[in-house]
């Protein structure tokens, strides 16, 4: 059986009638048994919009550009663009057009929901999970959180019902290739628990791929379909060339749960996807193997390169902070309540900038 995996879709401002995949990606997923993606952008008319950097939105018809998926993730940063209302939408959106969904539900239970599916004989659980947006008691709903101990139990509860268990995970740092200390110990967590492919989005430019313990880790699978004004004066880098280059994850799955697995790399823009013939793939294979060496080098080496990036991290951050979210006009306590999803990765990114970002500067005193 196949299946392949897409990255970040938001279809806010997207032409649909005009949007399209050129033949190669077409073939690829009429090849495909299932096609799986992180839908990143609420589907409804409400205006009422949620505190964050960028509110992303589309009508419900715009899914039909998504026919050939049978699958996505809710579990990201902007399902909750347009509060309970815009998700609630989202879902009978979704549910009109057939598609399944997980990561992201009405209540907390329900975003914690696993989902199960047997095709082709073989039994597939798909958990979404995100440290964003998550859903509490009284929020409405929301999506599920990544480090949830419920997680780890679904996971040793589906291997056990004989399930093959995909993670989609929504984590990271926005235009950085190195994942971050903390996803990779969730990801080899995962595995550890009994996943069998731990897929990752957020980042909107791809990072590199690890196998751990006969398994893939696909930290980020970067832009799908993503209108390029999104990024004005986000991405560090004008006119990012990265957003805009990304691949297609393709396992073949057996019986006994062992699968081969395929990058199928494209070129993306607000027009369509132009999925790359064999020629330019084989070389942008190497690219990605290239990208993904660091991830085989022993770990401090990994975390010394990881730590010379996060002072860009920290920057970047502490930028969209004053220009989107204007931090310096802010109260204490708003301020405090901005920094909520902080976690102790981005602490140690933070204090990493600065350690390095202040080097630099006695580098360039003396």
């Amino acid at each position: 059986m196949k299946i392949t995996f897409a990255g970040d879709i938001s279809l806010f401002r997207i032409d649909t009638d005009a949007f399209c995949f050129n033949d190669i990606c077409s073939q690829l997923f009429k090849s495909s048994d299932l096609v799986v993606g992180n839908l990143e952008c609420p589907l409804t008319s409400s205006e009422t919009k949620e505190d964050q950097v960028f509110n992303m939105s589309a009508p419900a018809s715009s899914l039909a550009l998504l026919k050939p998926f049978g699958v996505v993730s809710l579990a990201n940063n902007h399902i909750r663009d347009y509060g309970t209302t815009g998700l609630r939408d989202t879902i009978d959106a979704l549910n009109t057009q057939g598609i399944k969904y997980f990561g992201a539900g009405r209540t907390r239970g329900e975003a914690l929901r696993p989902l199960r599916l047997e095709l082709n004989g073989l039994k597939l659980a798909f958990i979404g999970a995100t440290r964003f947006a998550n859903a509490t008691k009284d929020n409405g709903g929301g999506t599920a959180c990544d480090c949830s101990k419920h997680i780890f139990q679904q996971i040793k509860d589906l291997k056990h019902e004989g399930f093959f268990v995909i993670l989609y995970v929504h984590w990271g740092y926005e235009y950085v290739r190195i994942p971050s200390p903390r996803d990779r110990r969730l990801a080899h967590k995962f595995v550890d628990t009994g996943a069998d492919l731990v897929i990752g989005s957020h980042p909107h430019i791809y990072q590199g791929i690890e196998d751990y313990k006969g398994k893939k880790i696909i930290y980020s699978l970067g832009n799908f379909i993503f209108h390029s004004s999104v990024f004005t004066a986000l991405s560090p880098i004008p006119n990012d060339p990265r957003l805009q280059e990304s691949f297609l994850f393709s396992i073949e799955l057996n019986e006994d749960h062992t699968y081969t697995a395929k990058i199928s790399g494209y070129h993306t823009d607000d027009n369509g996807v132009e999925c790359y013939d064999a020629t330019t793939n084989a070389t942008f294979e190497e690219e990605v193997r290239s990208v993904s060496q660091i991830l085989e080098k022993d770990y401090l080496s990994y975390l010394r390169k990881y730590y010379m990036q996060a002072y860009e991290i920290s920057r970047q951050n502490d930028k969209i902070k004053k220009d989107f979210q204007h931090i310096d006009k802010l109260s204490f306590v708003e301020k405090v309540l901005l920094y909520k999803n902080a976690n102790l990765q981005d602490v140690l990114n933070k204090a990493a900038g600065l350690a390095i970002g202040w080097s630099r500067k006695i580098r360039k005193v003396d």
